[in-house]
């Protein structure tokens, strides 16, 4: 299984696990309210519960990435209008706005659900100055800030480790460059940029020495490792490196010439083969420019397969 797919199950399956333990405590929360004889909040409890079940099982059946989050949407523009409402009607519901900005930081990305939480809160703030006499709501605003404190510092620290797994996925751990997974999500918005404003672009692939071959692990390793860093350090502010499967590098020149990548191709010859040995050490560098007809896989196939026809 590929990393980017065990990552997104992995996401999947702790939305499911938030929503089935969402849906149980509001189920608790709709038997105290029946056995309190307030109906409607019961009722209210139940169907946001068999929702977020429903929900769930929607995570786990689904086949493919939705374009838009309408499932998402609807369900927070309910609980927004039942508790802004709710409070009119009744001040019992103020107890759901504790839960909206959690929900919230949940389910969305962290941009669109700090918005989402901002502008809740200063409709709900002017709520609950309406609704409420000045020792009580000051209660509910301290409860509601601590709670939409708490969601925040969680949003936080989980936007910095999904940035965190997202580097792992996507970067190669020995060099530090991206990897080819990275390498061709990039091309394909790359090539649509290009596409659109009619620019060109070029991709240089680099070769490791045949030399190395024989070397031992740690010390082949330790090369392409130093290879990695002195590409990196060498290429132009605007262009990205990338280790492919095959140990092959990879050199992305988006809005660039044949004389661009040809004048990068020379540089990167003297600067990457510096060494005392340097015909054992010698990396083979090759360019190909992008065609209209050309996707990711096909130009870093004709960039490749000039290394064989150079033999």
């Amino acid at each position: 299984m590929e990393k980017p797919a065990l990552q997104q199950i992995i996401l999947v399956q702790v939305k499911v696990a938030y929503c089935l333990l969402t849906a149980f405590a509001l189920s608790i929360i709709a038997v105290i309210d029946y056995s309190n004889e307030l109906n409607h909040f019961a009722i209210v409890g139940v169907i946001f519960s068999v929702c977020l079940v429903a929900y769930a099982i929607y995570l786990l059946m689904r086949r493919k990435k939705r374009t838009a989050p309408y499932i998402e949407w609807t369900l927070a523009i309910a609980l927004g209008i039942f508790t802004i409402f709710g409070i009119s009607e009744d001040t019992y519901a103020v107890q759901w706005i504790y839960f909206f900005p959690i929900y919230i930081f949940f389910l969305f990305p962290f941009n669109v659900a700090n918005y989402i939480t901002l502008t809740y809160s200063a409709i709900i703030f002017l709520v609950v100055l309406n609704n409420f006499d000045s020792y009580v709501r000051l209660q509910v605003l301290f409860t509601y800030s601590a709670c939409y404190g708490f969601s925040l510092v969680y949003a936080l620290v989980n936007e910095r480790s999904n940035m965190m797994l997202s580097n792992l996925i996507n970067t190669d751990p020995l060099t530090q460059v991206y990897n080819e997974h990275q390498f061709h999500h990039n091309m394909s918005k790359e090539i649509t940029r290009a596409d659109r404003q009619r620019t060109s672009m070029v991709l240089i692939a680099i070769r490791l020495p045949m030399t190395w071959q024989t070397l031992k692990t740690e010390e082949y390793e330790n090369r392409i490792a130093n290879a990695g860093h002195r590409l990196q350090k060498n290429i132009r502010e605007y262009d990205t490196c990338y280790r492919l499967n095959s140990d092959d590098f990879a050199v992305l020149l988006p809005n660039s010439s044949r004389e661009d990548g040809e004048e990068l191709c020379e540089n990167l010859m003297s600067q990457i083969s510096k060494s005392r040995h340097k015909e054992q050490n010698k990396f083979l560098i090759k360019m190909a420019t992008y065609r209209p007809e050309d996707d990711s896989y096909s130009l870093l196939k004709r960039a490749i397969a000039q290394f064989e026809e150079s033999n």
